[in-house]
This record gives structure tokens, sequence and C-alpha cells, in this order.
């Protein structure tokens, strides 16, 4: 059966939170850090998966190898240029495993390191929609509001591999002969990422939540 893979974004600097995106990665979260909470979800529906670390790699890289000794895990020394830098590297890592391991990969589900809320009921859904559609990114739709993670296509790869800056996959989605299929879900966590010390107390609170 064809692959979905997934990648793990979890390189930048963390700005917003006043310290390293590391640090914001590590907060605890139900007993875990934030990231675990990303990668355990990943696990389940993805394979291979990569992760791509950048600041404070080492320390995002010990809690991730905590939870699976043989995780692919790819650092972008470049990742201070922004979004795409590493979404670059994290493809190449995913081309290399392709090339290692044959098989054909379908394309890549790329998950943020900081929304430990999305659903895996909602990744599973967007992994079946996307086994259907293969050619279009698919992504989730929630209160009439597209969010994260995202599938690219692998015939996108190398579109990918030209974007530079703060910019992440949707900067693709505005050429003429890209396909968006969207999927509705009952899950705000595709719109919730933590970037702020507020939104990390929303989380708390949201986590205490039955």
């Amino acid at each position: 059966m064809n692959k979905i893979a997934g990648l793990i974004l979890a390189a930048g600097a963390g700005r917003r939170m006043g310290g390293g995106l590391g640090g914001k990665l590590l907060l605890p979260y139900r007993g875990e850090p934030l990231v675990v909470h990303v990668l355990r979800k990943a696990l389940a529906v993805c394979d291979p998966v990569v992760v791509v670390t950048g600041c404070n790699a080492a320390e995002v890289g010990h809690a991730l190898k905590d939870v699976d000794s043989t995780l692919r895990i790819i650092q972008a020394t470049d990742w201070n240029r922004g979004q795409a830098r590493s979404l670059r590297a994290g493809l190449a890592g995913l081309d290399d495993v392709e090339k290692k391991e044959g098989g054909d990969m379908l394309g890549a589900l790329v998950l943020l390191g900081d929304q430990p809320l999305v659903r895996l009921e909602t990744l599973t859904a967007l992994a079946e929609a996307f086994r259907g559609d293969p050619r279009s990114f698919v992504a989730p739709r929630y209160d009439e509001r597209r969010g994260n993670p995202v599938c690219i296509p692998r015939a996108w790869f190398p579109r990918v591999m030209t974007l530079d800056g703060d910019v992440g996959a949707r900067a693709l989605l505005d050429h003429s002969d890209a396909c968006l299929h969207l999927v509705d879900v009952e899950d705000s966590g595709v719109l919730r990422d933590v970037d702020t010390v507020e939104d990390y107390q929303a989380l708390l609170i949201a986590g205490i939540q039955p």
C-alpha cells in the first residue's frame, strides 16, 4: 500500500513565547512535552515519520527519542532563515528514506510541533481523504476556516524545494494547477497552535476539560 509520510516541523525560534521554540515544545501538557503529543499521533497514522529540528535541537531530539529510539530526526542548520528551509530539509530527508527503503510515497502529512490538540481522528480522516485523492493538497476545515496539518502530494515536492523565507506549503496553493481538498472536521485543534504564553495557558485550561 502506498505510504503517507509524516513530517513534523519543530525547528523555529518561537520568539513570541519569549524564548526558543525548543523550550516551548518541551512545555508539559497532560504529562508530556507538547511535541511528544504530536509525534505519538503522527506515528499512529504515518510511515515513515521525520522530525525537523533547529533551535534547541538537542533537547527536542532527546524528548522525541524517548518515544521512538529509531525516529529519524533532521537538524535544519539554516532553520533561522524561515519555515520554508525546515520544510525543504524535511522533504529532502523523506526523499533519502524513499531511496533507501523503496516503496511508493503518496506524499507527506506536514504537522506543526506546537499543535498538540489536533485529534488522532482528524489525522486519520486527512490520510483517508489523501489516499482517495493523492494529486490534491488535503487540509482540514473547522468552522469554515482552513487549518493544519496539510497533506502535500509527492509530485509537488520539487516545487516545495523552491520555497524560501517564512512560508509553508500553503504558498503553493496559489498556483493555477494546485487542487485543494478540504476535509470538514469537528476539531478546533487544527486552528490552535501555541505561539504565546496566553496560548499555552489556554491550552492548559482546555486540557483539564472532560
